[in-house]
């Protein structure tokens, strides 16, 4: 947006105006389908994973996590719940230095998620940024496919295609390997869902011992991951330190700070393909050297609430400016993981349970009772919402 100078409260960067979440209501996705009836579900963070793993393996902590793997369990074979897990869940076990810990989760996991699984946070973000755009500048020509918001596997959780069969020339010939498939389509889909499978365990179970050689191969893929988190942790203790070189915008409008820098860093280049598609529709009357932002907004009261409208941006958002009121909190990568899994599940399931401090910034910032969420931090708790 061009930059505007004004004593008024909406701009005056030391005002409330940008403090807080705008009072509007959520632009739900509309090429996302959500399940709005069947199981609830159901949200586990790592830490209660590892619980469950604890109960499942027999280990001396886990048994006062018996009775609730049990009901999570009977949940999940009566379908009245799934448990799906997140490409924030794989990351982090990816971390995990012990193999059979890593083991330990992978079959409490795939006990009762079955590796069910949300999309990216990436990826969700491109359908609320479409459903916003069709309703404030025009429908988006080459329109995105509509998909489901459970899927299956490690693919589906990192917002990869999953195996395909390429052609010498690089073409895409999955259908056509199908249709042509010796022993029939069904076969086909077998193979596939089997090689599937054994990748989303490998991605739990990382190497065992004896593995050195391919864990070894697969070192600079594993640091990259790792590496980004990383990175944008940084960003973020980056951005601690200029609002401690003047701790009024703390008291200002820290919201508006964490939302620009939110388009800058998370959903830049979705937002902006966006705009480009529907570049015909603009306003004519746009100044020429204005930007896309400036077309549709020209105030900025009305770019705060839209980009409050989109829920997976709320959210991280809420959460990010809840951090950053506290200047003595400590960023780490797993704050990102953690924030980046509730922004992709918090406003999609019926129950969250993450930590208590986690929970806490969600009470703190009214995310739960907007989104209408059960947010849990005590795994205990969660046996009375199953039925």
């Amino acid at each position: 947006m061009a930059r505007r100078h004004s004593t008024d409260d909406a701009y005056n960067p030391y005002s409330n105006g940008g403090r807080d979440r705008s009072d509007v209501d959520y632009t739900w996705p509309t090429t996302l389908r959500v399940p709005s009836d069947g199981p609830k579900l159901v949200y586990l963070d790592l830490n209660h994973w590892v619980s469950l793993a604890k109960a499942l393996s027999g280990h001396g902590d886990g048994e006062r996590y018996s009775s609730i793997l049990a009901a999570c369990q009977t949940a999940a074979e009566e379908q009245q719940a799934v448990f799906p897990i997140s490409d924030s869940i794989y990351m982090e076990i990816s971390k995990i230095g012990q193999y059979r810990q890593r083991r330990d989760l992978r079959r409490v996991i795939e006990r009762l998620s079955g590796y069910v699984a949300v999309p990216a946070r990436s990826v969700i973000s491109v359908h609320e940024i479409e459903t916003l755009l069709d309703s404030l500048v025009g429908p988006n020509p080459r329109s995105i496919v509509s998909m489901d918001y459970l899927g299956w596997g490690v693919s589906w959780a990192l917002g990869l295609s999953g195996f395909r069969v390429m052609s010498p020339e690089g073409r895409d010939v999955t259908e056509e390997a199908r249709a042509s498939h010796p022993h029939g389509p069904a076969d086909f889909d077998a193979l596939f869902a089997g090689a599937e499978m054994q990748l989303s365990r490998k991605a739990i179970d990382g190497f065992a011992p004896g593995d050195e050689a391919e864990l070894e191969a697969s070192k600079d893929d594993r640091l990259a991951l790792f590496q980004v988190a990383e990175a944008r942790a940084i960003q973020e203790v980056e951005q601690v330190e200029r609002f401690n070189d003047d701790s009024r915008w703390r008291r200002g409008r820290i919201r508006d700070v964490v939302a620009g820098r939110e388009l800058l860093i998370e959903i830049n280049s979705p937002l902006w393909e966006a705009f480009a598609a529907r570049s015909a529709y603009l306003p004519a009357t746009a100044p020429p050297d204005s930007g896309f932002l400036d077309a549709v907004f020209p105030e900025r009261a009305q770019a705060r609430r839209a980009f409050d409208s989109m829920p997976s941006f709320d959210v991280s958002v809420s959460l990010k400016t809840s951090y950053h009121r506290d200047p003595n909190h400590q960023w780490t990568p797993n704050d990102i993981h953690d924030i980046d899994a509730l922004s992709s599940t918090l406003p999609y399931c019926d129950i969250v349970v993450t930590d208590k401090a986690m929970t806490s910034h969600v009470e703190r910032t009214g995310l739960a009772e907007r989104l209408n969420t059960i947010v849990l931090s005590r795994l205990c708790d969660l046996i009375g919402h199953l039925g």
